[in-house]
């Protein structure tokens, strides 16, 4: 498609213009504007008063007056002229005169001077005239624009009917026959000159010359443009292919047609161009826009660097309003933190790359210095001269904040803010890296606050983190430069220490450790005292490697605990075969579930009064297939410290389920009973599991029960108080064991909701001989029943302590006196004698 630039030209109107006119005043009549389009052969007269133009005729106005009957006589040409007339400047442009012809459906404009006198006319044929038309003339045929039908009119026919012919056909001239060929051409020019003659009743024959001219149909615009040129006529006569005159072409036809093509192309050419400019300021707006709504600071200079233009993200961040900085350069932002080399760098790379980004400080208007992220690109204008700079920052304050707490949080302990396990284990491989190079010991120092869990639980996990938070200070204030102290986690501190050579200041030190943290803690009026548990390991005479050197720490701090805390114990080579056990055992036990180790045994309960069994309490035993049958005691705290605790509790909940229901379904109801630890009350959906597997297997819940160490009520007080009220819900029992050897246990009676009570064996062995625990006993049977608990006596092995617990009214007895656990087979044929038996 052409460009604009193609067919329009840098014209004025008053270089193609007619300026040769001929007009007439307002009060001549129609004859005198016929007389003068007849003599002068011209189809249209400008109406001037004071040559002023007010109107303009042409000869269809003319034909039209005198086949409605006018006298051309007496019709003053102001009384149809057409007014008012559209006027163009004469020194307007061709491309401005073109787009009025077409906004007005003109084809003729009045050219007036800067006075506003007549100049000229100007037709919509002299602008295409101007464009070149010849491209569209070559690329066109007569036949495309002939008029194929045009008006036949016999030539004995007067002017007067021709001219009611042609108006009603409404078309500017006809074809005049004789016996059915073509005579001549009757236009309106030959009406007006008639007119002109007076000659309204002559005949068509005598009107029109009989030297008909005419053209093949398949001629192209171009050559028939010639022809018209050449013998100056308006209209010729079209031949089809057999030579028959078949149609009728005027040179209006083809300026018309052109004009159209040229009008098109024109408006399409205007249109792409109207719709650039829109796209061109909607791109602008738009650009506007996402300038104003950046987040980013946006600002904008000219060649020298002096701010033009700034966003309000700009503002929100600096401080500093538009008015503040605009002609200023932004060097009002510099923060003296760089050194001049540091700019002038910066203006090297946008002088060669067009651009510079990089991290910057700078300072806001109330003086606060911040960092940020600084992009800035040289805008070049056509020329290829730098005319512009933009340049585009954020704030990087609260980034540089997140990238310190992450480092923080990947390194220190958020409470604290000692290194953490990450940390601590880097320096412990350096330290170990140094100490095989120099031929030195490393200490590894295990330090664990006894029962801290007391002190979350009587004064709640604040205060408890200020405890840790103190204790973590004055551990650090002991250590000497090239010492570490981390918190991994919970009450655990862990050191390194690297000047150990001499044993006894070792111990001096320790001693002062246990000191420092046994002095009292005064937290919101709160005087809170604490003791710890402390264990040693030695490189390279306990352990070679950091890991094995933190596990001999952890098993000594075990046994400091275990000799009755607050104090410290080194690693010995004792501990190393109960390490090597321990976590040979470990892996075993990971064996255990997959191939089929674990079975449940089954203890009987019985009435106190009848001996009659009453229920079961289900025990998990672990035959190991080289160890034989392993002791829960070693296993199950194993279970817990590795994380298996749930999977074997898993594991318990459904082979008792499962075994409760056969019997069952076999007509024997067994209540049976299983232990959960305080690790599984951890455990959101416990009940949830539990209550499910019964209604799997079909068990009634009356006949299932849980049995609570102390510990849960320690350790997670609330989930053990929701997953209780759950279960008990649907008809499952509670019961606490071990009643007695735990803390607060009286408070967990009289606020948890339970079912059953049973009594821990260390009260019941010396029942007969000793009056305190036998007080202890009746006191806490007494309780117990009278809040509505059942009483279970465990670990009964004698007659006597038998006879003694029926005397205390105790409800029911489990112990070797009347059966050991069983398999599931013997138990329930144990089971199914006694109840023969009673």
């Amino acid at each position: 498609m052409p460009q604009l630039a193609d067919i329009k030209h840098d014209l004025s109107v008053h270089q193609i213009t007619q300026t040769d006119l001929i007009f007439c005043a307002a009060h001549n009549t129609a004859a005198d504007a016929i007389q003068l389009m007849s003599e002068h052969r011209i189809g249209s007269i400008i109406i001037c008063t004071d040559n002023r133009p007010v109107g303009i005729i042409t000869r269809g106005d003319m034909i039209d007056l005198v086949q409605q009957g006018g006298d051309i006589h007496s019709t003053r040409v102001d009384q149809f002229m057409s007014s008012p007339v559209i006027t163009v400047a004469s020194d307007e442009s061709v491309d401005r005169a073109s787009e009025q012809l077409q906004s007005h459906n003109l084809r003729h404009l009045v050219v007036v001077n800067q006075h506003g006198a007549l100049f000229g006319i100007l037709s919509e044929t002299d602008v295409v005239n101007s464009q070149g038309i010849e491209h569209d003339l070559f690329l066109r045929s007569v036949s495309d624009i002939a008029n194929k039908n045009p008006l036949r009119l016999p030539l004995n026919l007067t002017l007067q009917q021709a001219i009611q012919e042609l108006q009603n056909a409404k078309q500017t001239a006809l074809l005049v026959t004789r016996e059915q060929q073509v005579f001549g051409i009757l236009t309106a020019k030959d009406v007006i000159d008639m007119l002109a003659k007076g000659l309204m009743n002559t005949q068509l024959g005598d009107c029109c010359a009989d030297d008909l001219i005419s053209v093949e149909q398949d001629q192209s615009l171009y050559n028939v443009r010639k022809i018209f040129r050449q013998h100056g006529f308006q209209h010729l006569a079209v031949k089809d292919s057999q030579g028959q005159i078949s149609g009728l072409i005027s040179y209006h036809d083809i300026l018309q047609s052109a004009e159209l093509d040229y009008v098109h192309r024109l408006r399409s050419l205007l249109n792409e161009r109207d719709q650039a400019l829109e796209k061109s300021t909607y791109n602008l707006k738009l650009a506007d826009r996402v300038i104003d709504a950046s987040m980013e600071a946006i600002l904008i200079t000219d060649n020298k660097a002096l701010i033009q233009r700034v966003n309000p993200a700009f503002t929100e961040i600096t401080g500093y309003q538009a008015d503040e900085v605009v002609g200023k350069k932004p060097s009002i932002l510099s923060s003296g933190r760089h050194h001049a080399d540091f700019y002038t760098e910066m203006w090297a790379s946008l002088e060669h790359n067009d651009q510079w980004q990089g991290e910057i400080w700078n300072q806001r208007k109330d003086g606060t210095i911040y960092p940020e992220w600084l992009s800035i690109t040289a805008i070049k204008d056509d020329n290829g001269v730098i005319s512009q700079y933009a340049a585009i920052f954020s704030d990087l304050t609260e980034i540089k904040k997140s990238e310190a707490r992450i480092k923080r949080l990947a390194y220190f302990d958020e409470l604290t803010r000692l290194p953490n396990r990450k940390l601590f284990n880097d320096r412990l491989q350096l330290a170990l890296g140094y100490a095989k190079e120099h031929q030195h010991r490393v200490a590894s120092v295990y330090v664990d606050l006894d029962f801290f869990q007391r002190i979350n639980d009587l004064y709640g996990h604040e205060v408890g983190d200020l405890v840790l938070q103190e204790a973590g200070r004055r551990i650090e204030n002991l250590l000497e430069d090239g010492d570490t102290v981390a918190r991994f986690g919970g009450d655990e501190f862990n050191l390194i220490l690297t000047d150990v050579d001499d044993y006894q200041s070792l111990t001096g030190f320790l001693n002062q450790l246990i000191h420092a943290i046994n002095q009292p803690i005064l937290i919101q009026n709160h005087k809170i005292e604490t003791t710890v548990s402390i264990g040693v390991s030695f490189y390279p005479d306990d352990a070679d490697n950091a890991e094995n050197l933190l596990r001999c720490a952890d098993a000594a701090v075990h046994q400091a605990k275990d000799i009755g805390r607050n104090s410290f114990r080194f690693f010995s080579s004792e501990q190393h075969q109960q390490i090597h056990s321990r976590y040979q055992l470990g892996n075993d036990l990971l064996q255990a579930l997959t191939e089929d180790q674990f079975e449940l045994y089954y203890q009987p309960k019985v009435c106190a009064q009848t001996k009659c069994p009453v229920g079961a309490e289900a025990l998990l035993r672990w035959k190991h297939p080289s160890l034989g049958f392993v002791s829960p005691d070693q296993f199950i705290p194993l279970a817990e410290d590795i994380g298996l605790i749930d999977k074997i509790g898993n594991y318990v909940l459904c082979e008792a389920a499962k075994q409760g229901a056969q019997w069952a379904n076999e007509g024997i109801e067994v209540p049976l009973a299983i232990n959960v630890s305080a690790k599984q009350m951890l455990d959101p959906n416990l009940a949830k599991r539990i209550i499910n597997e019964l209604e799997y297997e079909k068990l009634p819940p009356h006949l299932f029960s849980i049995e609570l160490t102390e510990t849960s009520f320690l350790h997670c007080l609330e989930e053990t108080q929701i997953t209780i009220k759950e279960l008990r819900s649907t008809g499952i029992q509670v019961a606490i064991d071990d009643f007695g050897t735990g803390y607060s246990s009286l408070s967990y009676i009289r606020n948890m909701a339970l079912d059953v009570l049973k009594i821990d064996r260390s009260f019941l062995i010396n029942i007969e001989q000793s009056d305190i625990d036998r007080t202890i006993v009746s006191s806490i049977i007494d309780m117990s029943q009278a809040m509505g608990l059942k009483v279970v006596a465990e670990g009964i092995e004698t007659d006597a302590q038998f006879r003694r617990l029926q005397q205390l009214n105790c409800d029911q007895i489990q112990g070797y006196l009347f059966a050991r656990p069983m398999p599931a087979l013997e138990f329930i044929d144990w089971y199914k004698r006694q109840q023969s038996l009673t």
